[in-house]
């Protein structure tokens, strides 16, 4: 339990102590990421909620008596779901850091880097929640009339510009640092050398994802 509080103010420090604990050192965080991501969903259900119902009627394929009932079986998907997508981002995206472990002929076992993937989320995870809390206190319309990065400043939220700001948020970036310090530490490399690679990738896929705005 005292890792879920280090890794904010001592990462290096934490992912070094949780290495030699890999094989039980990521049920905690992983079940915190579980949990909260799926309150910080629940939280933003009324704008989802909005935003699903305005895009059906627009469509006009729909009865609109059976809206409710496609907007309550959407609520439920969201809510079952999101602990499920947590579980597969911390197996699935530690097998891509098992390549790069390859790469940079790293000394990482596959369980060490799912435990560094689960405690690196968590700062994603109280960006989510903060986001939540955010929508639900505004009674927002949607869930893009929310932002925690520098896109707030922006009115458009259909610019590329509104986009490329989304990327500013402090949280993900936050995230992305731990990622690199988890990752060198579990590859037992230098920063430098797996930053290069995980940044990289990072900017890659952020900037090359707006091709498709």
């Amino acid at each position: 339990m005292k890792n879920l509080f280090t890794i904010f103010v001592s990462p290096t420090e934490t992912f070094q102590r949780v290495r030699e604990k890999s094989k039980t050192a990521w049920i905690f965080p992983l079940i915190l990421l579980m949990v909260v991501s799926t309150v910080a969903i629940y939280l933003q259900l009324p704008a989802m909620e909005q935003a699903t119902m305005d895009a059906l009627k627009k469509q006009g394929l729909v009865d609109p008596s059976n809206i409710d009932s496609i907007v309550a079986s959407t609520n439920v998907v969201s809510i079952v779901t999101t602990p499920l997508s947590i579980v597969a981002m911390i197996f699935v995206g530690a097998l891509l850091y098992v390549l790069l472990n390859l790469i940079v002929r790293g000394e990482a076992k596959y369980m060490q880097l799912v435990t560094m993937m689960s405690y690196a989320a968590l700062p994603g995870m109280l960006g989510s929640l903060l986001a939540g809390i955010m929508v639900y206190a505004t009674e927002a319309k949607a869930v893009t009339d929310v932002s925690i990065s520098l896109a707030a400043l922006v009115s458009d939220k259909t610019s590329m510009l509104y986009y490329v700001l989304t990327l500013s948020n402090p949280f993900a970036i936050w995230g992305l640092v731990l990622y690199v310090i988890g990752a060198s530490v579990m590859m037992k490399r230098p920063r430098k050398t797996v930053g290069m690679w995980i940044v990289g990738t990072w900017l890659v896929f952020s900037l090359g994802s707006l091709l498709f705005v």
